[in-house]
């Protein structure tokens, strides 16, 4: 019997039952749309949390004094010594290291920001003329301060575009004049905005300043001592390898022993991206396999209807054997119905899994990533869910024996 024939048949005994095959296959409507749902929020989450994490610079490489692993002990060697980085670390790293393309020193300060009657407090951030290709930021208006204002100690201000916007509304705010603790500050460039960021602080509020600058204006003193160094490497793959470096470096200007813990913590932009990564394929995995409980759960309702089916259509079967139909025949059509009965429950689920991500989007800011594998794979499923949960009902339908189905009243 063609497979044409076989799949008439199908349809044929499931339009006979519209509302039985509907409640049959909605386990299994429920599952692939949950899969696809699932998967596609999932790797939404995942790019968006990429995103944010590559927001943080190009190939960026972070060292703070303090070593995180340390906080809350209260070992006294540690106590007694001092957690710093000092601004002579960066031309050591520089040139002990030439696989880094970008450093800056980096110091932080909040303050009021002042235009006539307008007033933002914003986080300000102190760095050398490297800072802004350090962490990958793009101009909007102007110019980021250069080598000259940093070993002048200009009072210029690069702000932020959301700073630009509570400050100056609608005007333009290069070469305006803006007061911090009293003192006045040119406006010579605007950072343009940066849709995705790590954190709940909002890095389109930051201002930049030199750090020579700071030390005179805000801070006023001339300190050797930095809160922190960043970094950007030439290349991506030789982030571990800078990692490892930096790390002995620090540890030889700092005369640190082998049994003493580090006091710096270095932050590897690419370590994050695979603890994001690895953290989102557990919680995938987690959410997959409520999912195939569901599925499975259809599956049972798939092979229990089959089995109804097989006792109200003995006669049927009974006749078909009677005028020829084989064994392998009968096998075939049960496992086509069965199969057919998932794939239009897999169809229907794919149809809701791929809608209701969108929807839930509308109502919030989550990223929807499909992908055709997702509804490849998912479809998958229902076939090999038709096969494994058909076989037996179908099987049992091929062993009736005739004379006893065709006496079945």
């Amino acid at each position: 019997m063609e497979l044409k024939t076989l799949l008439k048949i199908s349809f044929s005994s499931l339009k006979k039952n519209k509302s039985r095959s509907f409640l049959t296959i909605l386990g299994i409507i429920v599952g692939i749309a949950a899969i696809i749902t699932t998967l596609a929020i999932g790797y939404g989450a995942e790019a968006k949390l990429r995103k944010r994490i590559l927001g943080m610079g190009k190939n960026f490489i972070f060292i703070q004094a303090g070593s995180i692993a340390q906080e809350g002990k209260t070992n006294l060697t540690q106590k007694k010594r001092p957690n710093y980085l000092r601004k002579n670390d960066i031309e050591i790293l520089k040139k002990q290291c030439p696989e880094i393309d970008f450093i800056t020193p980096i110091m932080f300060a909040r303050n009021i920001l002042s235009f006539k009657a307008n007033n933002v407090y914003c986080d300000i951030k102190c760095g050398n003329e490297n800072y802004l290709k350090v962490i990958n930021r793009k101009i909007k208006l102007g110019q980021f301060f250069n080598k000259q204002h940093y070993l002048k100690s200009s009072k210029v201000i690069v702000i932020g575009c959301k700073t630009a916007k509570e400050l100056f509304g609608y005007l333009n705010p290069i070469g305006k004049s803006i007061k911090v603790k009293n003192v006045i500050y040119k406006v010579v460039g605007v950072i343009d905005k940066i849709k995705y960021y790590q954190g709940i602080h909002d890095p389109n509020f930051d201002v930049y300043m030199p750090l020579t600058t700071a030390e005179k204006q805000i801070f006023k003193k001339t300190n050797p001592y930095i809160h922190g160094i960043a970094i950007s490497a030439k290349n991506r793959q030789d982030m571990p390898y800078i990692v490892r470096k930096i790390k002995r470096i620090m540890r030889f200007r700092h005369r640190l022993s082998e049994k003493q813990s580090d006091d710096f913590s270095i932050i590897d932009q690419q370590e994050i991206v695979k603890a994001a990564h690895q953290s989102s394929n557990v919680l995938n995995l987690l959410l997959l396999i409520i999912a195939a409980i569901s599925l499975f759960v259809g599956g049972i309702g798939v092979m229990n209807i089959m089995l109804v089916s097989v006792s109200e259509r003995t006669q049927e079967i009974g006749i078909r054997m009677a005028i020829g139909a084989s064994t392998k025949i009968i096998l075939k059509q049960f496992l086509v119905e069965a199969i057919t009965l998932c794939s239009i429950g897999g169809i229907l689920g794919i149809v809701i899994g791929i809608i209701t991500p969108y929807v839930i989007n509308y109502f919030t800011d989550w990223l929807v990533i499909h992908r055709i594998s997702s509804i490849i794979i998912s479809f998958g499923i229902t076939t090999i869910i038709g096969l494994i949960f058909g076989f037996y009902p179908a099987k049992k339908a091929a062993q009736l024996n005739v004379v006893n189905a065709l006496q079945n009243n």
